[in-house]
C-alpha cells in the first residue's frame, strides 16, 4: 500500500513538473501574471503589496516586502518593480540590513537585491522612492540626518549618498529630483550620467512652515509635480533652464461659510490625473492643522482647468485614509478605507461608485503604469 502511494505521489509530482510553474517550499507557486492595463494599481498592506485590477476588482498577484517598505516604483517597460526595505536578523530586532528589492513584473518573483546604507525611511508614502531618468533609484533616508541613497538599476549597484539637510522625499524630473524643504522652498538636485550629484538649486520661498505648510506628499503633473498646503492652496512646480518655477496658487476651499470649515486629510490626501485635469481631495470637517492625518468623510472632485468643484462625495460611516487616480484618459478613483476595510472604486469624473472590494484595508495606492 505504501509503495503504491509513493508511486502515485511521484507520478503527480512528475506531472506538476511539466507545468510552467516553479515551486518553493516556503514561497509556493510562481507563475506569470497578465499584462497590466492602466486600471491596475497596487495597494500596500502590512508586509505585502496587492496588485489589483480596477476593472474587475480582483487581486491579480502579490509582492512580499519587508515590514518597512512604504512604497514601490514600477518600471513595467523593463519588466521590473522596485521597492526597498529594512530587515533584522531576529525579525523585529538584531542587525539591520537595508536593500533595494528588485522584482520581475511578469512573475512577481524577487530576482535581485542591492544593499544600501541602513538609513532608509521605513515609513511614509510614494515620495520616499523615485525612479530618476529611468536609470537611477533615489531612496530617502532619515537618521535623523536627511539624505538620498542613489542606486543604478541597470548595473544593480549602489552609487552613493547625497546629503539633503532639511529637505525630504524624492520627486524625479529629468536626471534629477525635487524635494520640499523646511525653509519654505523646493530644492532640485541634478545627477550626472554616473548618478553622482552634478548641481543643486533652490526655488523662491513660497510657503511658511509655521503658518501654512505644504504636504511633503506630491503627485505628478505633465511637466512636474503638484503640491498642496494644509489650508488648501494648490501649487505646481517644474524645472527648466536651470530654474525651479512655482505657479501662483489657487484654493480648493471657497470663502463661503460652509466650505471654510473643511480641511484636507488622510495619509494620501489628494490625487491628480493630467489627462483629464481631474483633482480629487480627501476632506474632513473641523479642527486645525494638527488634524491633517485624520480620516476623511468626503471626497471632493475638481476640474483644474476651470478650478471649480464638480462633485462632493459623502463617504458615510466608512471613512477613508487616502485617494488615488489611475493615469489614463478614463481614470478610476480609488478610495482607501480607514477601518471598515471596504475599498471603493469609482469614476474619477463623476464620483459614481463602480465596484467595491471587501477586506482590503489600507495603505498606499500606486499606479503600475505611468501616464502616456
Amino acid at each position: 500500500m505504501i509503495q503504491r502511494l509513493v508511486s502515485g505521489l511521484i507520478a503527480i509530482l512528475c506531472c506538476l513538473s511539466l507545468s510552467a510553474q516553479e515551486w518553493d517550499s516556503v514561497v509556493g507557486a510562481v507563475g506569470s501574471i497578465d499584462e497590466p492595463t492602466p486600471h491596475w494599481f497596487t495597494l500596500r498592506g502590512y508586509n505585502i503589496t496587492y496588485l489589483v485590477n480596477g476593472d474587475t476588482a480582483e487581486v491579480e498577484g502579490t509582492l512580499t516586502l519587508s515590514m518597512f517598505s512604504p512604497a514601490l516604483r514600477p518600471q513595467i517597460d523593463k519588466d521590473r518593480i522596485y521597492s526597498y526595505g529594512s530587515f533584522y536578523t531576529r525579525t523585529y530586532y538584531g542587525e539591520r540590513t537595508d536593500v533595494v528589492l528588485i522584482f520581475d513584473s511578469n512573475t512577481l518573483a524577487p530576482i535581485a537585491e542591492v544593499e544600501i546604507p541602513a538609513k532608509s525611511a521605513g515609513l511614509g508614502h510614494g515620495g520616499m522612492i523615485g525612479l530618476i531618468d529611468d536609470k537611477f533609484l533615489g531612496i530617502w533616508n532619515i537618521t535623523p540626518a536627511m539624505s538620498v541613497s542613489i542606486v543604478d538599476v541597470d548595473a544593480e549597484e549602489f552609487v552613493g549618498e547625497v546629503s539633503t539637510p532639511g529637505c525630504a522625499a524624492v520627486y524625479p524630473i529629468d536626471r534629477g529630483f525635487l524635494m520640499p524643504c523646511g525653509d519654505g522652498t523646493l530644492q532640485y538636485i541634478s545627477l550626472d550620467r554616473n548618478g553622482k550629484e552634478s548641481g543643486r538649486i533652490r526655488s523662491r520661498v513660497f510657503f511658511n512652515v509655521d503658518e501654512d505648510p505644504i504636504f511633503d506628499y506630491a503627485v505628478p503633473t505633465t511637466n512636474g509635480w503638484m503640491f498642496m498646503s494644509f489650508d488648501g492652496l494648490v501649487f505646481e512646480a517644474s524645472v527648466a533652464n536651470g530654474e525651479i518655477t512655482i505657479s501662483e496658487p489657487w484654493s480648493i476651499i471657497s470663502q463661503d461659510e460652509e466650505d471654510a470649515q473643511w480641511r484636507i486629510s488622510g495619509g494620501q490626501p489628494f490625487a491628480y490625473n493630467a489627462a483629464t485635469g481631474v483633482l480629487v481631495t480627501l476632506m474632513h470637517e473641523g479642527g486645525g492643522q494638527e488634524t491633517f492625518e485624520d480620516p476623511g468623510t468626503q471626497v471632493w472632485g475638481f476640474d483644474t482647468n476651470t478650478r471649480r468643484r464638480g462633485y462632493r462625495m459623502e463617504l458615510g460611516e466608512e471613512m477613508a485614509t487616502g485617494v488615488a487616480l489611475t493615469a489614463d484618459a478614463e481614470p478610476l478613483l480609488i478610495i482607501v478605507p480607514d477601518e471598515q476595510r471596504t475599498l471603493r472604486i469609482a469614476s474619477a469624473t463623476t464620483g459614481r461608485i463602480l465596484r467595491t472590494m471587501d477586506e482590503m484595508g489600507g495603505g498606499l495606492v500606486q499606479n503600475l503604469l505611468p501616464a502616456e
